[in-house]
């Protein structure tokens, strides 16, 4: 079972990638999970694809899809002409029953993602499905899409699925569709909004699903019913302007809801510039196409850090926990995902609201389900801080600690959360490593976990950059080392070009420092990265 979306608190503590942030489930999702479960159980086919005379197990397995590649084909023929959507990497088909949309999708797309509230209906799509290797199905018993990470579906796909909703759950759920649509994508989805002006219609308009139930449970001989529920256009286009990234393509009337129902369907699609995907020792990698510093070494083929990555192969292992503080765009939260495997865990901790998206996106293409978020800045007290970014790279700093890159025109000072780690990890069982790379918050964020570094003991690998300390921190960059040698019994300097050089002192690291800097002639803003080793 898919969890309830988490409340801001938990978000805090970390949560799967992709986990959405709408409330828990109420009584109306608990009905509709009831009433599909016996759907499902009882006849799934036709509780799916409900003409009279498939009642009763009639529907033959290959008729019944042929209809789904009808329906997919259709639509997708009406977005080619608009050249959308750009990439077919990943669909999602929500409300997928049997499976009869998800199949067919999964013709046109690398991967398909089948979503329903019922545990029958996915029982029976894995069933019918399982000879195809890039479609999965999930149970979602949220008010939202967990487990699908922001703007990272290349097609949304809804039919005949939202009229069966209540509409304050159905205007979620149209929410979560926006969220998770990448830039470049589309989303189609058909509603009833309303009933037409047929005498059918007119009966449905005067009678509620109160009245009408009994009806149907007479008609269809069951005692679970699903039940037809109208959301307001006018509604959805409120929704929609809060989105200025996205545009409606195609607004037209859809009969699938049969007699009596005003029926209609949208084609969304989202008009922001497409992040880059690139590879890196065979795992996928998005960023941002501006960035002209991480994003645009590695789309140029370089690797980010190998001196620290050489360090972070080595010392993870299967089912370890990682904490990334500082994660960025993920690209060391990416690799320890791919060394402690399924049975393991990684937490990455990044305040920048665009970087976050792009490793959720990359997580869940690595089908990285490991990783998990904490959408806030590590430091030693729980509040707000100010952090200091531009267009042009995903890193960021403290206003004072911001080099010129982030302190030029254009750049833009934010507000984000700030969190004691300590507080967050309280339940930890288990931590082997700790990374952390946060442009001289270093001493703040380290005081913050130093319960938990005491507690469990992890390796350690930190950057140190007396600098950026001195201004972020406030603090005596030989201070900081002093506290690492109180938890540590020695320091190793993890040199670029590979090198380790182990220290017993802080004088000798700070010898050190000065001696690469030097030799760089960067004036004290070249930083080191230390590795610590538990007794």
């Amino acid at each position: 079972m898919e969890k309830a979306a988490p409340d801001a608190a938990s978000v805090a503590r970390g949560v799967p990638v992709g986990t959405s942030a709408i409330p828990a489930s109420d009584s109306r999702l608990e009905h509709l999970r009831h009433v599909w479960q016996a759907l499902g159980r009882d006849d799934p086919l036709w509780a799916v694809l409900s003409q009279a005379d498939k009642r009763g197990g009639r529907w033959q397995r290959e008729e019944f899809f042929a209809t789904g590649r009808a329906e997919v084909d259709y639509q997708l023929a009406r977005l080619t002409v608009d050249g959308l959507p750009r990439a077919r990497r990943l669909a999602l088909d929500f409300g997928s029953g049997a499976g009869r949309l998800s199949r067919a999708l999964a013709a046109h797309f690398g991967r398909v993602i089948g979503l329903d509230v019922s545990p029958s209906m996915v029982e029976v799509a894995r069933r019918l499905n399982g000879d195809l290797a890039n479609l999965e199905f999930r149970e979602n018993a949220s008010a939202g899409l967990d487990g699908i990470a922001d703007a990272s579906v290349d097609f949304v796909f809804s039919h005949i699925v939202l009229q069966h909703i209540p509409a304050p759950l159905a205007l979620g759920y149209v929410e979560e569709f926006f969220r998770v649509l990448a830039p470049g994508g589309v989303a189609v989805f058909q509603f009833v909004a309303g009933t037409d002006g047929s005498r059918r219609g007119r009966l449905f308009a005067l009678a509620s699903n109160r009245w009408l139930n009994p009806v149907r449970r007479i008609a269809w001989r069951r005692r679970e019913v699903f039940e037809m529920h109208a959301l307001e256009e006018a509604a959805l286009r409120e929704m929609l302007a809060r989105h200025p990234q996205l545009r409606l393509l195609h607004a037209c009337d859809d009969h699938a809801a049969g007699p009596g129902w005003h029926g209609r369907r949208w084609s969304v699609a989202n008009e922001a510039s497409a992040p880059l995907r690139l590879e890196q020792d065979g795992r996928a990698v998005y960023v941002d196409a501006a960035d002209e510093q991480i994003g645009a070494a590695l789309a140029a083929g370089q690797a980010h850090e190998p001196h620290v990555a050489r360090v972070l192969r080595r010392q993870l292992g299967e089912g370890d926990v990682m904490l990334d503080i500082g994660a960025n765009l993920g690209v060391f939260s990416l690799l320890a995902a791919e060394c402690v495997g399924p049975a393991g865990r990684v937490i990455a901790v990044e305040p920048v609201a665009a970087n976050r998206v792009l490793l959720a996106r990359s997580a869940q293409e690595n089908g990285f389900r490991h990783v998990e978020l904490i959408a806030a800045a590590a430091s030693d007290v729980a509040g707000t801080i100010q952090l200091r970014t531009h267009p042009s790279t995903s890193n960021s700093a403290m206003p004072a600690a911001a080099g010129a890159r982030l302190r030029a025109a254009g750049g833009a000072t934010i507000s984000v959360a700030a969190i004691v780690l300590d507080e967050q990890l309280v339940g930890l069982e288990r931590l082997d490593l700790v990374k952390v790379d946060v442009v001289g918050m270093e001493p703040l964020a380290l005081r913050g976990l130093e319960r938990t570094l005491r507690r469990l003991r992890p390796a350690l690998v930190t950057e140190f950059h007396p600098w950026a300390i001195e201004r972020a921190a406030g603090g005596d960059p030989a201070a900081f080392l002093d506290g690492l040698l109180a938890l540590y019994p020695a320091i190793t300097i993890l040199h670029r070009d590979g090198a380790e050089e182990r220290c017993a002192s802080v004088a000798e690291v700070m010898a050190a420092w000065r001696a690469a800097n030097e030799a760089a002639a960067m004036d004290g803003r070249l930083h080191l990265d230390l590795l610590l080793l538990p007794e």
